[in-house]
């Protein structure tokens, strides 16, 4: 059976563990070579094992999602959250509660070899994992498009699928790639403006560093909220008019069906040319809306390459796209 071992360093202290969550996009240092192999996660925390490890929690569904794509099943993968509903197996394995509240007593039921998080999880949970002996890795997953690969490779490596992480991560960099050469040619004028992000309320939408951004740029459009002071943060819609964006690129809840989709497109385009605010707005005279199930572009795993794909021809259907 693997043997987890923390660092003789130990668990660091909590205001510690806070300050080293505020850095964004740091790359864990990975010595595979290393026996046993050693690995620094996103807080400082060193883990390694002997053999790589067989029974696995993960405490986010990207995380659930990227374990699979790499070869980890349900007979790998023991535990995840009440959220991780992709692939259908992810459904069918022992639930050890949610992102933010996840129960200790499930985990140690589950006799882990490794617990994967991320910042999204209690710090303090994670200390808690560590004073039981559970080994805890913590990713970054915050980030543009890059930080999406640096983590399937993390993931890869610190399970010790070194190869499948790494063949998986080169996949999905060869099509954002393929996307990014269709479209490079494209004069500014020829890139429609986008805004991504809420439509009424405070308008949460994604800036400059984040993966919609990175996204955005890669389908061949502008991003409306490239101003924007922080990743993510809420602007004024006086801010996002003044823009006059001319493509909606926003996400739906709820089953991924064609369905479901026309249905929450016909919502944005109603309001869109109803509300004030909006409908004087190039989007609301003449809606060109992208919609894509919420969990497809929200987790930033490999399922949100195929939005990309999907958006770039939605954008620029003339470039002579592949079918999908």
């Amino acid at each position: 059976m693997p043997v987890g071992v923390l660092s003789a360093r130990g668990a660091i202290g909590l205001a510690t563990l806070a300050a080293l969550a505020i850095g964004v996009g740091a790359a864990a240092a990975v010595t595979p070579g290393a026996t046993p192999p050693t690995f620094v996660d996103a807080l400082g925390q060193t883990v390694s094992w002997v053999t790589p490890p067989q029974r696995i929690v993960s405490l986010s569904p990207n995380l659930t999602e990227v374990l699979f794509a790499i070869g980890c099943d349900s007979s790998c993968v023991v535990g995840d959250t009440r959220f991780c509903d992709y692939p259908p197996a992810a459904v069918r394995i022992a639930r050890v509660g949610g992102i933010v509240d996840p129960s200790l007593e499930a985990i140690v039921a589950l006799r882990p070899d490794l617990v994967l998080a991320t910042r999204g999880n209690p710090l303090e949970f994670m200390e808690s994992l560590r004073r039981l002996k559970i080994p805890v890795y913590a990713l970054e997953d915050r980030g543009g498009l890059s930080q999406v690969f640096r983590l399937v490779r993390e993931i890869g490596a610190v399970t010790g699928r070194w190869t499948p992480g790494d063949s998986l991560a080169r996949s999905l960099e060869a099509r954002v790639e393929a996307v990014r050469q269709r479209t490079a040619g494209l004069a500014a004028g020829a890139r429609p403006r986008v805004y991504f992000g809420e439509l009424e309320g405070a308008l949460w939408t994604a800036g400059p560093g984040t993966y919609i951004d990175d996204l955005i740029a890669a389908a061949g459009g502008r991003n409306v909220a490239s101003i924007a002071a922080a990743a993510w943060s809420a602007l004024a819609l006086e801010a996002i008019v003044m823009r006059d964006p001319q493509v909606y690129l926003g996400t739906f809840p709820g089953a991924d069906t064609p369905e479901r989709g026309r249905e929450a497109e016909a919502r944005v385009v109603r309001l869109l040319r109803t509300r004030e605010g909006w409908a004087g707005t190039q989007l609301g005279r003449h809606p060109r809306v992208f919609l894509v199930q919420e969990d497809r572009l929200m987790r930033p795993g490999p399922r949100m390459i195929a939005v990309l794909e999907a958006f770039a021809r939605f954008l620029h259907p003339d470039l002579g796209w592949r079918e999908p």
